[in-house]
C-alpha cells in the first residue's frame, strides 16, 4: 500500500507542476490584454470556489466570536488590502509575460522572499546576517540574469521589471494571509480576496485596455471568457493552477515543513520554463539566464532555510 508520505510528494508536485503551467497557458491567450486574462482568471476562480465558501461561512457563522472578528473594519481593510495587492500581483506578472521571456518572467516573480529580507532591512528590522547574505546572493544573481537580454530578443528591462513589481505586491497578499488566516476558515479567506483582485484588475483593464461589457467583441469584453474560444483556457487557469494547485499548497502545509514547500515553489521557473518550451511560447534561454537564475536560487534557498532556522527558534523558546 502506498504510505501517506509518497502520496503527499506526489501531490506536491502536480501542485507545482499545475502552478508553473500557468505562463505558458497565459501566453498562448495573447490576443487578450494582458491585464483583462488575469482578471478572467480571477473571475471564473471566485465562481468555482463560491460552493466551498458558503460551507465554510455556514460553518463559521455557528462561532459568535469568529464573526464578530469578520465584522471589524480592520479585517475588512486587510481583506480589502489583500485583493488590491494579489491584483497588483496578477497584473503585473501577465504583463510582463507579454513583454519578457516566460523563464525571466517566472524568475522574477518568485523572488518575493528576497524582497521580504530587503523589506526587513529598509525598516530597519533585524534580520539574520544568514538571510542578508541569501539575498545578496540573489540580487546578485537577478543582476546577471539582466545580462541576457542582449542575448534573448524576446527579453526586455521593461517586462523584466513588471515581473518584480508582481513579486513586490504579493508580499502584501501573503502578509494579509498570514494575519487572517490564523483564525479564518481558507475559502472564507481566499474569495472575497480573488473577488476582489478580479474587480481591480478589471477596472485598471477597462482604464488602460478598452475593456467593454458587451460580448460582441469577446477578446475586449469583460466576460469574453465565456466565449467558446477562450472557455477552457481559463477553466484550466482556474481549476489547475487557481484552485487545485494552491489548495494541494496549503494541504501538505499541514504535514511538511514550510521549508520544503518554500523550495519546491523555486522549481517553478524550471517547470514552467520547460511547459512553454514543449507549448512552443518559449525558446531555450541564454547562458547568462542559467547562470543568473542558478546564482539567484541558491540565494533563495539561503534565504528561506534562515527564515526556518528563525521559526525553530521561536518555536522551541515557546515550548521551553
Amino acid at each position: 500500500m502506498i504510505s501517506q508520505r509518497i502520496l503527499l510528494w506526489v501531490l506536491l508536485t502536480f501542485s507545482i507542476i499545475s502552478i508553473s503551467s500557468a505562463g505558458a497557458v497565459f501566453q498562448l491567450m495573447d490576443d487578450v490584454p494582458p491585464l483583462l486574462r488575469a482578471s478572467w482568471r480571477f473571475q471564473l476562480t471566485a465562481l468555482l470556489m463560491a460552493p466551498i465558501f458558503f460551507l465554510q461561512y455556514r460553518d463559521m457563522r455557528q462561532d459568535s466570536v469568529l464573526m464578530d472578528k469578520l465584522r471589524l473594519p480592520e479585517t475588512r481593510s486587510i481583506l480589502l488590502g489583500s485583493g488590491i495587492s494579489l491584483g497588483l500581483h496578477m497584473g503585473a506578472w501577465v504583463w510582463s509575460l507579454d513583454n519578457t521571456s516566460l523563464t525571466h518572467s517566472l524568475l522574477f516573480v518568485t523572488i518575493h522572499p528576497l524582497i521580504i529580507v530587503f523589506g526587513a532591512l529598509l525598516l530597519r528590522k533585524y534580520v539574520p546576517k544568514q538571510q542578508v547574505f541569501g539575498a545578496s546572493i540573489g540580487f546578485i544573481g537577478g543582476g546577471i540574469t539582466l545580462l541576457g537580454i542582449s542575448a534573448e530578443t524576446d527579453v526586455t528591462l521593461l517586462g523584466d521589471l513588471a515581473a518584480i513589481i508582481g513579486a513586490i505586491a504579493v508580499v502584501g497578499y501573503f502578509l494579509a494571509g498570514r494575519k487572517l488566516r490564523q483564525w479564518m476558515p481558507l475559502f472564507v479567506y481566499i474569495l472575497p480576496v480573488t473577488f476582489i483582485a478580479a474587480v481591480f484588475i478589471a477596472i485598471m483593464s477597462m482604464m488602460f485596455e478598452g475593456t467593454v461589457l458587451s460580448m460582441s467583441q469577446e477578446n475586449i469584453s469583460m466576460f469574453g471568457w465565456m466565449s467558446g474560444s477562450w472557455i477552457w483556457y481559463v477553466l484550466y487557469l482556474a481549476v489547475f493552477p487557481g484552485i487545485v494547485g494552491h489548495a494541494g499548497i496549503s494541504a501538505v502545509l499541514r504535514w511538511f515543513p514550510p521549508v520544503i514547500v518554500s523550495v519546491a515553489y523555486l522549481f517553478e521557473p524550471l517547470v514552467g520554463s520547460f511547459i512553454g518550451w514543449i507549448l512552443g511560447t518559449t525558446g531555450i534561454p541564454s547562458l547568462w539566464t542559467w547562470v543568473g537564475a542558478t546564482v539567484l536560487m541558491i540565494g533563495t534557498v539561503l534565504v528561506i532555510r534562515g527564515d526556518e532556522e528563525i521559526r525553530s527558534q521561536e518555536e522551541s523558546v515557546v515550548d521551553g
